[in-house]
């Protein structure tokens, strides 16, 4: 299933999404997708180098749907928080 990384940025505590440019961005729809284990790995590298400099906290991956191509959480929790990030 396709997945998205997302995190909470630093000293917001914002809900971020990565982006296939490597920028931590607000809105899901522009998030990077992986639809394989590989891309995600590079996508989790990513965001390892981005905790390490102190960006980001709290980071993970969760499974999305594409829906009209953008990605769609597919839990309630990640949909909760794609809607207060927007």
């Amino acid at each position: 299933m396709p997945s998205v990384v997302t995190a909470n940025h630093l000293r917001s505590g914002a809900v971020v999404y990565l982006a296939a440019d490597g920028r931590w961005i607000a809105s899901l729809t522009g998030a990077a997708v992986a639809d394989t284990p590989a891309q995600l790995a590079a996508f989790e590298d990513i965001a390892r180098a981005a905790v390490e400099r102190r960006d980001i906290t709290a980071v993970y991956a969760f499974d999305v749907k594409i829906v009209g191509g953008k990605p769609t959480p597919v839990s309630v929790r990640e949909s909760i928080r794609a809607a207060n990030a927007a």
